[in-house]
């Protein structure tokens, strides 16, 4: 039967388990690899620290991936657990050939996942552009939260029981996603309605709130939610009220807010919140009383 997310690579990938293997920064199933000098000038320029969790998951293609300052060799069935303030590769190196990845973003117990245009950059044939939330009470996806923080906290466990814990989990995760593209394939998946409209923004208000909106932007908040940019900026003001900008705006006074209340000074609050200077804070803060 066809699938609507994925081809037949994808799924001789996606559902033989037994062969992923398991990359974060706590815990690694595959030995560091030594890249080459284009891969290493290449990664001055592009990487990404951000405030929610992701998971990349290797399809098709392989490449450098550099996780928290190791790089590794990433394949097929490849699993990367991005932290958190983790440092990671933005974007594509320019070695290698066509390549797919999959990708779930987790915020406040809601996980956005697809491959979504623009991140992508090599191809492969019959890749399947998609968008697909998981809701914030979901069996499958709170399981696998909970798995990776056991990862992440627990160290009373031997590290092999633990990766398999949260392979297992992923794996539930990985079925639902596979059983909504064949859902969608037999025309019983609708279109978005404006409950799932609410669910994804109502994550992303709140994760804008939590982070005082800290390297928080249209197009990365877009991002996360699996939307274009215009459509996002539309749906969020429907939902909020708000355009997005004057809304990360209100949140970053009400965090400076809470921060001075806390005894925090000027230049603790103006890393806090992600600032690139002081002189840029001191005009922010100049624009806002």
């Amino acid at each position: 039967m066809k699938n609507a997310f994925f081809n037949e690579e994808d799924l001789s990938v996606l559902l033989s388990c037994s062969k992923w293997h398991l990359v974060s920064s706590v815990n690694s199933e595959l030995p560091p690899a030594k890249p080459d000098n284009e891969y290493l000038e290449w990664l001055t320029q592009n990487s990404d620290v951000h405030q929610h969790r992701e998971v990349m998951m290797v399809l098709s293609g392989t490449s450098c991936f550099t996780l928290d300052g190791v790089t590794y060799q990433s394949r097929p069935g490849t699993i990367f657990l991005l932290d958190a303030n983790e440092k990671h590769d933005l974007y594509y190196p320019p070695s290698g050939g066509s390549i797919k990845h999959l990708w779930f973003r987790i915020v406040n117990k809601t996980i956005f996942t697809g491959t979504p245009s623009g991140r992508t950059i090599r191809k492969v044939p019959g890749n399947n552009e998609f968008n697909y939330t998981f809701s914030g009470y979901n069996h499958a996806g709170l399981a696998f939260i909970n798995a990776w923080d056991e990862l992440a906290a627990d160290d009373r466990l031997d590290k092999a029981f633990l990766s398999l814990l949260v392979k297992n989990a992923f794996a539930g995760l990985v079925l639902e996603l596979c059983k909504a593209g064949y859902n969608k394939s037999l025309g019983m998946e609708g279109k978005p309605t404006e409950l799932h409209h609410q669910t994804v923004i109502n994550a992303i208000v709140e994760h804008i709130r939590e982070t005082g909106g800290r390297h928080l932007d249209i197009d990365r908040l877009a991002y996360i939610a699996g939307y274009s940019r215009f459509h996002f900026a539309k749906v969020f003001k429907e939902v909020t009220g708000s355009p997005v900008l004057v809304f990360i705006n209100s949140c970053r006074q009400e965090k400076f807010r809470e921060l001075s209340a806390a005894g925090k000074n000027k230049k603790q609050i103006s890393e806090k919140l992600g600032f690139s200077s002081p002189a840029a804070f001191s005009r922010w803060l100049k624009g806002n009383r």
